[in-house]
């Protein structure tokens, strides 16, 4: 039986135009009423939450947020995966040598940084709470850093992820955009992925990967679909990776064709009565 759901927002539940399918609000609704536990987990930093539709913070009280490398419960923000400073100043100056073409972003999950060359990105991140300046400033300014934002002038985010894995750091590196697209890349800790959320919350709830799906869209929500017994990718897989993992249209319609993994007898009687 699902006792846990664990469901990414953007191109997963958020539609284009920030739109969420009524089925998709139903069925999960009705999943939790059973006592399942639903966590949202995303890449997006704890400060760009506020524009979710109200009806998923009805939903649901935890967001892993930045990809794992923080979550916010209950209106709390923790920070679990920083970056250090020093590391992303060494891994920043490798892959410029590599790709002179590459300019980068901080997230500090209250902030958003940014090199001047990197503001041709039209980033929404990039408001009142954004500022530009050096990458040797961005990671010397007393900030968290939770992830690192490369995106390059020539390479697109496959072959980018691909020159910045070649380097050897030991780092989480991912996107969420199509590979075929201009990134960004994104870089974390070590100990912040996806899958490193999801099996830390099956730990803490007593709850085995069996007991637990997972809904994702982009190539950053493998480790969270790997981590789970049963995965589902929303929409047309855009990369091989993904294809080998179980696909439907939308949360909602996977969860009405399989209502026998958690749906409770008693509610099942009480439904034809």
């Amino acid at each position: 039986m699902i006792k846990a759901i664990f469901c990414d927002l953007d191109g997963t539940l958020v539609r284009p135009g920030g739109v969420v399918l009524d089925e998709d609000i139903d069925l999960l609704r009705q999943v939790t009423s059973t006592g399942a536990r639903l966590v949202f987990v995303t890449g997006r930093p704890s400060r760009c939450l506020s524009d979710l539709p109200t009806a998923l913070g009805e939903l649901s009280g935890r967001v892993v947020t930045s990809n794992g490398a923080s979550e916010v419960a209950d209106g709390q923000t923790r920070i679990l995966a920083p970056l250090d400073g020093q590391t992303v100043r060494d891994f920043a100056a490798a892959l410029r040598r590599a790709d002179p073409e590459v300019n980068f972003a901080t997230e500090f999950e209250s902030a958003f940084g940014f090199e001047p060359g990197y503001a041709w990105w039209p980033a929404t991140d990039t408001g009142a709470d954004g500022f530009s300046a050096g990458i040797a400033h961005l990671t010397a300014n007393g900030l968290t850093i939770t992830k690192l934002l490369c995106r390059s002038g020539a390479l697109n985010a496959g072959n980018l992820a691909h020159t910045a894995q070649a380097l050897g750091f030991n780092v989480t590196i991912t996107y969420s955009c199509r590979p075929e697209e201009g990134g960004p890349v994104e870089v974390m800790s070590p100990h912040a992925s996806k899958g490193h959320a999801v099996r830390r919350i099956l730990r803490e709830t007593d709850l085995t990967p069996a007991d637990a799906v997972a809904f994702g869209d982009r190539a950053n929500d493998i480790p969270m679909l790997e981590a789970v017994g049963e995965a589902v990718v929303i929409g047309s897989a855009p990369e091989p990776r993904l294809s080998v993992f179980e696909s439907a249209t939308s949360v909602g319609k996977w969860l009405a064709t399989h209502d026998e993994r958690w749906r409770m007898p008693h509610l099942e009687n009480r439904e034809t009565t």
